[in-house]
């Protein structure tokens, strides 16, 4: 029995050291987050491919100028969200050498998403109310078809 009480304690140090290390363990320069970091709080990309989107979204549903005036307020409400999402999240820049500190940009990410959430909803909402019956069934189907091809490469 006493040596299975020393075995126990033994391993449960050993688990505790191992632990411990693990939690303060850099992450390699080169780990897939680090990666994703340095694409994130880097140069802006111009939202270029937003606007195409935009476009073959307008002239898909041959929108009007009202419907077009709402199509770009949502526009532009996404845009400044993503900005805004950005800055939220890069300042300042996220240390993910510590398992403390990519819990915390986690969090920080999750908490931008659901803040850009809130912000583009509502242009989203009007935009759509916008659409009569035809343009709302061609675009659900356009977003359910792109919805696919996303699923798709996932899966491949």
């Amino acid at each position: 029995m006493t040596r299975f009480l020393t075995a126990a304690v033994f391993s449960l140090a050993l688990t505790a050291a191992a632990s411990a290390q693990t939690a303060q363990t850099p992450a390699p320069a080169n780990a897939r987050g680090a990666r994703m970091i340095e694409r994130l709080c880097g140069a802006m990309k111009p939202a270029q491919a937003w606007g195409r989107y935009a476009e073959r979204l307008s002239d898909r549903l041959n929108l009007d100028q009202k419907q077009k005036d709402l199509l770009r307020a949502w526009q532009e409400a996404r845009i400044k969200a993503r900005e805004d999402s950005r800055t939220a999240q890069c300042s300042p820049k996220p240390d993910l050498a510590t398992f403390q500190g990519r819990l915390d940009y986690r969090q920080k990410r999750i908490e931008s998403q659901l803040a850009t959430f809130k912000a583009t909803r509502a242009p989203l909402e009007a935009f759509y109310a916008g659409l009569n019956d035809k343009q709302k069934a061609s675009w659900d189907e356009f977003r359910d078809r792109r919805g696919d091809r996303r699923r798709n490469r996932r899966d491949n």
